[in-house]
């Protein structure tokens, strides 16, 4: 993404680049927090920041996310510094010691829990972004005659719905910790990284467009 943005000196190659950079690190911080539950035995210090500081890089990754379509589709100028304000706001929110994360359930019985809340606000926040970046994309398809622009349009909007699975899978995840003794880390997240595999491939056609895909459009 990188070299396109230096080969095209153009911007939105350079904010999808920053998407998959945030995501990777969220994806990377997941893992490493996992990795010290699974080999301690217990969700200490590391597992502890790594779902909050995860959490804050997707939250960035959305905001990118919004601004790459907004250059692409040319549509969502007034929702921008909304977005923004709300995504700090959600942020600083996930670090809250209410948050209780990784901390085993009867340590904090009786006392104030934020934690389904923070996370749903993580899911809506995300779910707000991609249902618009799914609109700008439908609208924009029906307004261009150009094969390879529709072929564009409608890989970014699969992309949108691929991650609109992704965090469908961690509210699935998100309710079986608060509704049964699930430690979390369920089968629903292995699924929901699937989805979030199909989001960087259908997100990187959508831009790079390789040979290959447009000869196979313009047949």
């Amino acid at each position: 993404m990188i070299k396109k943005w230096r080969e095209r000196k153009v911007n939105p190659p350079l904010y999808l680049s920053i998407v998959f950079i945030l995501l990777a690190i969220a994806l990377i911080s997941l893992t490493i927090g996992l990795s010290e539950a699974v080999f301690s035995g217990f969700f200490k210090e590391i597992y502890r920041i790594s779902l909050p500081f995860s959490y804050s890089m997707i939250i960035i990754a959305d905001i990118f996310l919004f601004v790459f379509a907004k250059v692409i589709t040319g549509k969502g100028k007034k929702a921008l510094l909304p977005l923004i304000i709300f995504g700090a706001v959600i942020i600083v929110v996930l670090f809250l010691p209410w948050n209780w994360w990784g901390v085993p359930p009867e340590d904090y019985v009786g006392q104030l829990n934020i934690r389904l809340y923070t996370t749903l606000s993580v899911i809506l926040y995300s779910y707000i972004v991609y249902i618009f970046i799914a609109g700008f994309c439908r609208k924009a398809r029906k307004q261009t005659e150009d094969a390879k622009t529709k072929a564009g349009l409608s890989l970014l909007f699969l992309s949108m719905m691929s991650m609109i699975g992704f965090f469908l899978m961690f509210i699935a995840d998100t309710l079986l910790i608060t509704l049964t003794d699930h430690p979390g880390y369920s089968e629903f997240i292995y699924i929901a990284w699937i989805f979030a595999i199909l989001f960087y491939i259908f997100t990187y056609l959508s831009l790079v467009m390789p040979k290959w895909l447009v000869e196979r459009i313009e047949k």
